[in-house]
C-alpha cells in the first residue's frame, strides 16, 4: 500500500462513520428496534454498540445482550447480561435473559441457577417456570420437568408449548395414556404442530 492511501484511508474510515457518529442515543435507539422488527439484528446490534459506547447504562447493557442472543454470539451474551445484572442486581428481566444464552450452551447448571433466583425474587414468573421446565427435561430429570410443566400450564391452560413439554416428558416416562391425552389435546387447537404428531407417532 502506498504511503498516500495509508494517509487517506483512516479519513475514509471516519466519514463513513460519521453518519453513525453523528446520531442522537434516541436516534441509535430507534434505528436498532427499527432494524430488529426488519429482521436484521445484526444491524440492530451495531446501532447499539455505538449507544453502549457512550452510555454503558443497564438498559443499553441490558439491550446489547439480548442483540448477541439473536446473532448467535451467546458466550458474549451472558457478558454482556452478567454485566446487566451487576448494574440491577435485584432486577428479574437480566437473570431471565441470561437463561437464553446459557441455555443455548447447554450450561443448564448456570441456567438453573438464573431461574431459580428469579422465582426467589418473582414467585411463578412464567419464563422461569417455563425455561426451567425445558432445563429439566434436556437432563432427563422427567419428575422435576413434569412438575415445572404443570406449574406453568396452571399459569396460562392454553399454552400449546407447554402442553406439548409435558407430554413429552409424561412419554419419557413411560406414561402412555396420558401422553397421549396430552399429544391429543394439543392437536385438537393446534393440528399442524410437528412436536404433538411426532410424539403420538413414538407412542406404542
Amino acid at each position: 500500500m502506498s504511503a498516500s492511501l495509508r494517509r487517506v484511508s483512516p479519513l475514509l474510515l471516519a466519514l463513513l462513520a460519521a453518519p453513525v457518529l453523528a446520531q442522537t442515543v434516541p436516534e441509535l435507539y430507534r434505528q436498532s428496534y427499527g432494524l430488529e422488527a426488519r429482521g436484521d439484528p445484526a444491524g440492530a446490534l451495531k446501532a447499539m454498540e455505538v449507544v453502549v459506547a457512550r452510555t454503558p447504562d443497564y438498559v443499553a447493557t441490558l439491550r446489547r445482550g439480548w442483540l448477541l442472543y439473536l446473532v448467535g454470539r451467546y458466550t458474549d451474551s451472558t457478558v454482556a447480561y452478567g454485566k446487566a445484572i451487576a448494574l440491577e442486581p435485584k432486577a428479574v428481566e437480566p437473570k431471565l435473559g441470561a437463561m437464553l444464552p446459557n441455555m443455548a450452551l447447554r450450561r443448564w447448571k448456570e441456567a438453573e441457577r438464573l431461574g431459580t433466583e428469579v422465582l426467589g425474587a418473582s414467585p411463578g414468573e412464567f419464563l422461569a417456570v417455563s425455561r426451567l421446565a425445558f432445563i429439566h427435561f434436556e437432563q432427563a430429570r422427567w419428575d422435576k420437568a413434569e412438575a415445572f410443566y404443570r406449574q406453568a400450564l396452571a399459569l396460562f391452560p392454553s399454552n400449546v408449548e407447554m402442553r406439548t413439554g409435558l407430554a413429552w416428558t409424561q412419554l419419557r416416562q413411560g406414561k402412555v395414556a396420558e401422553a397421549r391425552a396430552g399429544f391429543q389435546r394439543v392437536l385438537e387447537v393446534a393440528p399442524d404442530s410437528a412436536s404433538a404428531q411426532e410424539g403420538l407417532a413414538q407412542l406404542p
